[in-house]
Order: C-alpha cells, then structure tokens, then sequence
C-alpha cells in the first residue's frame, strides 16, 4: 500500500508540469474530467461500493494526470510512448487489485476490451484524429 501512494504522490509531482504549458487546444478534456468520467463509468458499470469511489477516483486522477503527460511528450506521435502507456496501464490495474473485487477486475477487463475496440472512450467531443465515428 505504501508503495502505491509513493507511486501515486510521484506521479502527481511529475504531472504538475503539465498544468504549466499553454492552453489545451480542441475540445480535449483535462485529465481531472477524463478521471471523472472514468470513476463514473466504473461506479455504473462495475456497481462500485461507496467505500471503492474514493479510492478509484483517486487512482483514475493520478493516471490521467500521468497519461495525459505521456501524451504530451508523443507530440503526435503515439508509437513512441506505446511502451510506457502499457507499463502505465499494468500499474493501474495493480492499484485497482488493491480496491476492487475479482469480479469487478474481470468487469473492469471487459469493459476496457470493449472500449480498446470501439477505439477509445473519444465521445463526440474527443480528439480521436482519425475521422471515423463510435457507431
């Protein structure tokens, strides 16, 4: 457990900088609406405990703060940041092992299936940049 706030304190330090740079262009979410949207999401899908919220919503900021900085240093070009958002990814679910149960993981692992191939959680108001539509 001490592992994971230390983890989740440094990122945070780290993803500071990113509220430094110039304005967000587009219709792009910060990463704290992006966090928000998430916990929402899991809350409804995975039939999250009042006592899970707090936890997932904290883990879902840290790694939208932390996601949305690695996009930030792709600059567009996402196939050099692959590896670090898959070793991203497997610190989350390592967090979400800590607070949810097996059958929520396992939910949790569809739902994010099932986003990877619609493409993404874009919405109608994303940046998706490759023109086709979530049908």
């Amino acid at each position: 457990m001490k592992r994971i706030l230390l983890a989740i304190i440094c990122v945070c330090v780290v993803s500071l900088s990113v509220f430094a740079q110039p304005g967000r262009g587009g219709n792009q979410r910060t990463p704290e609406e992006n966090a928000k949207r998430m916990t929402e999401r899991m809350t409804t899908e995975l039939k999250l405990t009042p006592e899970q919220v707090a936890p997932v919503d904290s883990i879902n900021l840290v790694f939208a703060q932390a996601q949305a900085k690695l996009f930030e240093k792709a600059n567009g070009d996402f196939s050099s940041i692959r590896e670090d958002m898959q070793k991203l990814s497997a610190l989350r679910l390592e967090a979400y092992e800590k607070v949810l149960t097996k059958d929520q993981l396992d939910a949790y692992k569809e739902m994010m299936e099932r986003m990877r191939n619609r493409g993404g959680n874009r919405g109608n108001g994303g940046n998706g940049g490759n023109g086709n539509s979530n049908q």
